[in-house]
C-alpha cells in the first residue's frame, strides 16, 4: 500500500476508535469483522424481549463470542459489572457454541488493574473458556489486514503519493473557494513558523507524514493565492477561528487535524485527488502558522 494512503487510513482508524461510542462503536467493530472474516463472522442484534442474549458477534471458525463495550468513559465499577453480567448471561444460551469469550472495549489507554483482575478471575473460574480483551491495537491489526478496497469502504477514499504529485489547480481551487465563502474577521498573525512546530504540538507520526506530503504541494496553494491575493487572509482567519473552537473544546492535536480536514473539504467524502488538495491546503496554513500552536503557551 502507498505510504501516504497507509498513514491516512491510520489517522481515520484512530479517529473512528476515539469518537464512536455505544451502538456506533459496535457497528464499527462488526463492519471490520465482516470484512476480515466474510461468511464467517455473524453480526448479532437485539431482537424483541430476548435482546441479543449477551452476544454482540460470533466468529464461527474460532468458536468465539464477542461482547462490545464502548461507553463515553470507562469506569472500573461499571466495567466490572458489565463484564460479569455479560459473561454469566451468555453461558446459559451460548456455552455449547463458544470456547473463547472476547471483551471488546474502546479504551485507548488499556484496562485498569481491577478490570484486568476480573477478566483473569473469570478465566480461572472457567478453564475451558479462553477469556480475552481486545482494544485499540487488536482492532487496528484487524483493520490493516484488509485490502485497499475494503479500507476505502470503511473510511472513504484516501490520497496517494501520485495524487499529491499530480495535484492541479482544477482540484485545489474548489477546496479553497469553499473555505473562502465562510465568514471570518481578519486578524492576521505574521510571525514566521518555528522549525519544531510539529514536535511542539505533539502530533503523531501519521499526522506528520500527511503534513509533510501536503507541504510538497504548498507551491500550488501559493500559486492560487498569487492569482487571488484577497482570498488568503479570509481563508486564514476562517481556519484560525475553527482551530480555536476545536482547541477550546479540549481536543487533542491529533483529534483536531481530521476535524480541520472536514472543515476544509466539506461534509462529502471526496476522491483521493480531493483529499490530496485538502492536505496541501492544511499543510500550507500549518506552515504559515494560521493553525496549531507556535509554542506551548500560544494560541495561534
Amino acid at each position: 500500500m502507498d505510504a501516504l494512503t497507509r498513514e491516512f487510513y491510520e489517522m481515520k482508524f484512530k479517529l473512528a476508535f476515539f469518537e464512536k461510542k455505544g451502538n456506533e462503536f459496535q457497528d464499527f467493530f462488526a463492519d471490520i469483522m465482516e470484512k476480515v472474516h466474510p461468511a464467517n463472522f455473524m453480526r448479532v442484534r437485539p431482537w424483541g424481549k430476548a435482546g441479543d442474549r449477551k452476544n454482540d458477534g460470533y466468529l464461527k471458525s474460532a468458536r468465539t463470542l464477542f461482547q462490545v463495550y464502548a461507553p463515553n468513559e470507562i469506569k472500573p465499577s461499571s466495567t466490572i459489572a458489565k463484564i460479569d453480567e455479560d459473561f454469566r448471561g451468555a453461558l446459559p444460551f451460548w456455552e455449547v457454541h463458544f470456547d473463547r469469550w472476547v471483551f471488546v472495549h474502546n479504551s485507548a489507554s488499556g484496562l485498569g488493574p481491577d478490570v484486568t483482575k476480573t477478566l483473569l478471575d473469570l478465566a480461572k473460574a472457567h478453564p475451558a473458556i479462553s477469556v480475552q480483551s481486545w482494544g485499540q491495537e487488536e482492532l487496528r491489526q484487524k483493520v490493516f489486514a484488509l485490502n485497499a478496497h475494503d479500507l476505502a469502504s470503511l473510511f472513504g477514499s484516501a490520497p496517494t503519493s501520485r495524487d499529491m504529485r499530480e495535484l492541479g489547480l482544477e482540484v485545489l481551487a474548489p477546496v479553497l473557494d469553499q473555505i473562502g465563502r465562510l465568514p471570518a474577521p481578519p486578524t492576521p498573525d505574521l510571525r514566521p513558523p518555528p522549525a519544531d512546530k510539529i514536535t511542539r504540538n505533539m502530533l503523531s507520526e501519521s499526522i506528520e507524514l500527511l503534513l509533510k506530503a501536503g507541504m510538497g504541494r504548498a507551491d500550488l496553494v501559493k500559486k492560487y493565492f498569487r492569482a487571488q491575493p484577497t482570498h488568503q487572509d479570509e481563508i486564514a482567519e476562517s481556519f484560525r477561528v475553527r482551530y480555536r473552537q476545536l482547541r477550546s473544546e479540549g481536543m487533542a492535536p491529533d483529534r483536531i487535524f481530521p476535524e480541520l480536514q472536514k472543515f476544509a473539504g466539506g461534509d462529502t467524502v471526496g476522491t483521493g485527488s480531493h483529499q490530496a488538495a485538502v492536505l496541501a491546503v492544511l499543510a500550507f496554513f500549518f506552515e504559515e502558522c494560521e493553525i496549531y500552536e507556535r509554542d506551548t503557551g500560544s494560541t495561534s
